[in-house]
Order: C-alpha cells, then structure tokens, then sequence
C-alpha cells in the first residue's frame, strides 16, 4: 500500500454524554467474545503505517481452512479494540478526521455512506459532521433481508433496532441508490496489508462491494492491520484505510 497522508422501538437523538451510536455490523457477531481476556495495555502500541500488527501472524489454528482463520482473527482484533481506552480512542478517531480531511478522495466526494457505531467500533461521527458541514450527503446502512440499503441519516434523526441491538435509519429515510455513494466509510475487525477485510462474518459488505463503482475505504485503529491471511471467493478488498497514523492506499 501507499501512505498517503499523516423491528424494535424508536429513538432519536441527541443522547446523554458518553453515549455512542452503534455501528452496523453482522449480528452474529456484534457480542463480544469474553472466552480470553483483552490484551494487555501495552499491546496497544501504535505502528508504523503499513506495518501489520502481530494478531495476523501468531499462533493461527493450524489450519488451512480460511473461515477457521478469520474466525481466530475475529476473536483477538475484537478483544484488544474492546481493550482500548476512551481518551486513546477519542484522540485517534480525531487524528484519522485530520488526515482524510484534505485528501483528494475526501475532497471529491459528494454522497458518503457512514455507520452508526456500536460497542468499540472507530466511531465517525465527527467524520460524518465534517461531511454535512461540507455539503457533502452522508448515508448510512438497513439491513433488508441478507443485504444492505443506504438511507440519508443525521445526528438527531431517528434510528431503530435490529437484530443483534444494532441500529439503523428509519425505512422512512430518504433511500440512496448504492451505485450513488462516491465514498464508503466501512466497519471492520481487521485490514490486511493488501486490502484484505475482515468484517463480521454475514457477508453484507462483500455483496454491496460486488457492483458498487465508490471508494472503498475502511476505518479503524492502527491494531487492525495485519499480516494478510487466505481469502475465500466472496471476499472483496478495500481500496484503502484509514487510521490514526494516516491513508494508506491499496494497489
């Protein structure tokens, strides 16, 4: 990669101090795993750009089978994101918005599809702030059946559960067609130094990647890039990530 740059009920924003929106992920996998416990403090250690963290390269089932080896992966990137603190966390998430915030792919983008973040999820909201500051629409996820629909979301609009607790745009919301969003801000567990992502497990990212024409570019903490790791057919790769040591761009 190249471095670039340093149905339940209702709710509405705004919400209390230190409450988080929840991100869209999988429900299979919105739980946290507590069968280990969290890395150590120490292991939260921040990388050089495009250096893969070592949760990619130890000790993997020994196995061949690639579904075995996300799900091994799944469980550490879970416990050591659940594992970081929210003075570390509220400083990357800002440091991340100052590096895509002057960056051509940022620059030129006119629908972004955001996620309303869940559990220790990067959380773009102050991302998602800069674009509607911008006159730039932002779009966030529904789930409708096994796949994705992208609604027009706000601060303060309102959300609904579904399953697993995570929430979303109302059906109501004014819908966007995914061949329309120019820039995708996208939930993940892992990143791969070639684009590789590990999401959740349903597969809902890789079936909206299949067609989409727009930028895919993951969000998260420098921890989740990782050493590559065997794929399987339906997997689609991201054209970038986003930290906060920086934009790397993928080949």
């Amino acid at each position: 990669g190249l471095f670039v740059s340093g149905t339940a009920g209702h709710f509405s924003a705004p919400q209390p101090a230190g409450w988080h929106w929840p991100v869209f992920c999988a429900p299979d996998f919105c739980a946290p795993d507590l069968s280990t416990s969290p890395s150590s403090a120490n292991d939260l250690r921040t990388l050089q750009p495009g250096t893969p963290h070592s949760a990619g390269t130890q000790a993997l089932p020994m196995s061949s089978d690639a579904s075995d080896i996300k799900r091994e992966l799944r469980r550490r990137l879970r416990a050591e994101r659940d594992a970081l603190d929210a003075t570390h966390r509220g400083g990357y998430v800002e440091r991340a918005s100052q590096h895509i915030a002057d960056h051509d792919i940022w620059q030129s983008a006119q629908v972004v599809a955001s996620f309303l973040p869940h559990e220790s999820e990067f959380d773009p909201t102050l991302i998602g702030r800069h674009a509607i500051a911008a006159g730039k629409r932002v779009v966030c996820p529904r789930v409708v059946d096994k796949h994705l629909q992208f609604h027009s979301w706000r601060e303060g609009d309102a959300v609904e559960a579904t399953i697993g607790g995570v929430f979303q745009p109302l059906a109501s919301a004014a819908p966007c067609a995914t061949e329309d969003i120019d820039l995708f801000l996208t939930p993940l567990l892992g990143c791969g130094i070639s684009g590789i992502r590990l999401g959740y497990g349903g597969g809902f990212y890789d079936r909206v990647f299949v067609d989409a024409p727009g930028f895919r570019l993951g969000v998260g903490f420098d921890f989740q890039r990782i050493a590559d790791w065997a794929v399987e057919a339906h997997d689609q790769r991201l054209n970038g990530y986003l930290s906060e040591s920086g934009l790397v761009l993928f080949d």
